[in-house]
């Protein structure tokens, strides 16, 4: 199993290092695109997510994680290259869509993948500081792929694009020798070349179902699903503010690769040290702490310059780092049936992309200032709305900690203490 760990920790390096990232909006303004159809675009990306989060899914859960993962990252080599020769708006579109395929292939797939190799092979209670591991890895690897992005975007806005087909190309050849995980929702072989169209889609639609029956049933798994929606559609918004804020700073695209780098080696530090901190802190303090700092900090950032300004997304990095290895082992710790794990995951996955699906845009109709003050706002609305929501839930029944079998784990009344612990 040790020998496919590290298959897994570089397969979520390289398929998610993205080394367009720090270049992606200025080169689609130099394309002929406008900063409103930049972020238009963001919607068209959630939108193709929604669509297709939960059938793919279910399809990771009834085909395999590891075929799920590697036809992702293939979807990611064909994105790339799509905006490398793409000059129109429809053209940018078709890359977003299999940009959207990408994550929506990868997304809940590999974290579910972890889960269940770990759980194999007796381990399970160790998901929670592998999953943080993994994130930091990948935060990481994002500071070295951003500082080469901005090296080639200088050169070329469009090199980023290319090289990032080549190693999303190593990403899939990763996945293809990787172990491979036994469908958990599966027919034999035989029966499934025998089975009509409408038998297989039968089989889907009840997978699906019974996903969102789990979900709509637990109100555990509703509320952090909204918390998970609200803290990402904040933290998509940085990555289409934070390149046109810093060029207004006076940094150029070599200059604000290397802030976006700093940001993601602070997140990987956080990330690394998620599990230590929560046994600490208790993760309801950290929760509540994650929105009261977006909130504070965004409100902040349009009043300050220079040093004190690069602090703030400096503290804004921190809640970056503890987003995905503290939310992602919650989630996982609802989910009774493994069965159902990824398309559970894709119907999270659905909620917080339609958030910021529809944020995004809307964002992108004022001007930078503007939009920064709106993202401090809605998180103090998110805030205030997740309180009122777990104070009018009623206390549900505290379980132990995971090990080796899936527990039902509470939520906790997270309104009566911010101290107060979510799951132990």
């Amino acid at each position: 199993m040790a020998h496919n760990l590290k298959r897994f920790y570089w397969f979520r390096l390289l398929a998610t290092s993205y080394l367009w990232f720090p270049v992606f909006f200025f080169f689609k303004i130099a394309r002929g695109l406008s900063p409103r159809e930049v972020m238009a675009l963001a919607a068209v990306y959630s939108a193709t997510v929604i669509l297709i989060e939960i059938p793919t899914g279910a399809f990771a859960d009834r085909i395999g994680r590891r075929v799920s993962m590697a036809i992702g990252a293939l979807s990611m080599v064909v994105s790339c290259l799509f905006a490398y020769f793409a000059h129109s708006f429809a053209a940018f579109v078709v890359a977003e869509v299999f940009a959207a395929m990408s994550i929506a292939l990868c997304s809940g797939a590999d974290s579910a993948y972890l889960f269940d190799l770990l759980k194999a092979g007796g381990r399970g209670a160790e998901y929670a500081r592998r999953e943080g591991h993994a994130s930091a890895l990948h935060l990481a690897g994002s500071v070295v792929a951003f500082e080469a992005g901005g090296q080639l975007g200088a050169i070329d806005l469009g090199l980023p694009f290319l090289v990032n087909a080549g190693v999303a190309l190593v990403a899939f050849l990763i996945a293809l020798s990787m172990t491979d995980d036994a469908p958990v929702f599966a027919v034999p072989a035989q029966s499934a070349r025998q089975q009509s169209a409408r038998q297989r889609w039968r089989s889907y639609r009840t997978l699906m179902s019974g996903a969102i029956r789990m979900v709509t049933q637990s109100s555990g798994l509703v509320w952090i699903i909204g918390f998970s929606a609200v803290c990402f559609m904040l933290l998509r918004a940085t990555d289409y503010l934070y390149q046109p804020y810093l060029r207004a700073l006076g940094f150029g695209v070599a200059e604000t690769a290397h802030v976006l780098a700093v940001i993601q080696l602070i997140a990987a530090a956080i990330a690394l040290n998620v599990d230590r901190l929560r046994r600490i802190c208790g993760e309801a303090l950290i929760l509540w702490s994650m929105l009261a700092t977006l909130a504070a900090s965004f409100i902040l950032l349009n009043r300050f310059v220079g040093g004190w300004a690069l602090a703030i997304l400096a503290v804004q990095a921190v809640v970056i780092g503890l987003y995905s290895p503290l939310v992602k082992p919650i989630i996982n710790r609802q989910i009774l049936d493994s069965s159902q794990r990824a398309t559970v995951l894709s119907i999270e996955s659905i909620a917080r992309r339609a958030t910021a699906g529809v944020f995004i845009p809307i964002i992108g109709l004022f001007g930078k200032e503007s939009a920064i003050e709106i993202c401090g706002l809605a998180a103090l609305l998110g805030l205030a709305i997740l309180i009122l929501a777990g104070a009018a839930r009623p206390k549900e029944t505290r379980l132990q900690p995971i090990g080796d079998r899936v527990h039902p784990q509470s939520i906790g009344s997270v309104t009566g203490s911010v101290t107060g612990s979510v799951t132990d």
